[in-house]
This record gives C-alpha cells, sequence and structure tokens, in this order.
C-alpha cells in the first residue's frame, strides 16, 4: 500500500515479498554499524518485516520501504514508531538505506515527508531521533528536519544522542 510520494521516492508498506530486497540493506555491516539492532540474517529480516506489518495493523503507521522512483527498487525504509525513552513514550523518526544511496539526499528527503505525514494525519507534536553520537551522517539528516540535540542518554546498554523537534509551541 503506497503511503508518499516525493520528487524521487515511494514510501509503501513493507511486505514479506521484500525480503530479498532487505538482504543489503539488513545484512550490510556498514549499513547497520550504528544499529542496536545488528546486521541481520533472513530470519531476521523475516522478523523485521512481521514487526512492520503489526505495527501496521496495531497503529496505523511504522516504517515504509523507500522505492526508488527511477528504478522501482526497494532502497531502504523511513517511518516512524512509538518507543518508551526514560519513562516517556515518544514518536522516533527512523531511517536507513542502501550504501550506494547514501549523500544523496535521499533519507532527508524521506524523513521530511514522514515527518510531515505524522503532524497531519495522526497530529504527532513531538518527534526525536536516537543517534549513536560517531553517526555523523544521521546526526546531519536530523539537523536537516530541524531537530536540536535535547541530551544525550543510555538506552538499551548505550550511549545515544536524543535529537528533538517539537511543535506544538
Amino acid at each position: 500500500m503506497q503511503i508518499l510520494e516525493t520528487p524521487r521516492l515511494t514510501l509503501r508498506y513493507i511486505t514479506i515479498r521484500d525480503t530479498d530486497a532487505l538482504m543489503p540493506i539488513l545484512g550490510d555491516r556498514e549499513v547497520m554499524r550504528y544499529s542496536i539492532i545488528g546486521v541481520h540474517d533472513r530470519k531476521k529480516i523475516r522478523q523485521f518485516i512481521e514487526q512492520r506489518l503489526l505495527s501496521y495493523l496495531e497503529c496505523g503507521f511504522g516504517l515504509y520501504g523507500l522505492i526508488n522512483r527511477e528504478n522501482n527498487q526497494l532502497i531502504g525504509y523511513c517511518g516512524f514508531f512509538v518507543q518508551t525513552v526514560e519513562q516517556q513514550k515518544e514518536v522516533e523518526i527512523g531511517y536507513r538505506l542502501a550504501r550506494q544511496y547514501w549523500g544523496k539526499g535521499l533519507a532527508t528527503e524521506a524523513a521530511q515527508a514522514v515527518l510531515k505525514y505524522g503532524r497531519e494525519r495522526f497530529n504527532f507534536k513531538r518527534f526525536i531521533c536516537l543517534i549513536d553520537p560517531e553517526n555523523i551522517r544521521s546526526i546531519r539528516v536530523a539537523q536537516k528536519l530541524g531537530m536540536k540535540l535535547e541530551k544525550n542518554i543510555i538506552y538499551y546498554g548505550l550511549n545515544v544522542a536524543m535529537y528533538s523537534i517539537n511543535y506544538d509551541k
């Protein structure tokens, strides 16, 4: 199911048919370098997809597949999900792209569309990104979204920077 379109991307639900297309993303050590979930094998990718499908059913939102409009290939994902951070419910924006698509502004393009969608469709007033402080590329995306460093926290035993943006002011 298509959710959004940007000039270069179509965002749609991730399905079980995306298992092979997600291998070069979730199975790539460099792509997953800063991820708390680590590198995925085929079984873990299927579990990842099943979690997305459950999120769509239970919440009406989640992480969406990013389809390159030039070649109709799945090149990553972006979306939002509810996380508990320091006993507080937060809406986190997440994004991940296949390595060959890094540095082209696609993560920012997708995340901007997802932020707008979250505000307009679900009336979310605040979004966060939890980022490894060494992940400069991801920090740049968060900053381009208008997010500011709110604080550094320990999350699942890891030091992460929490970037946020509030729309209720």
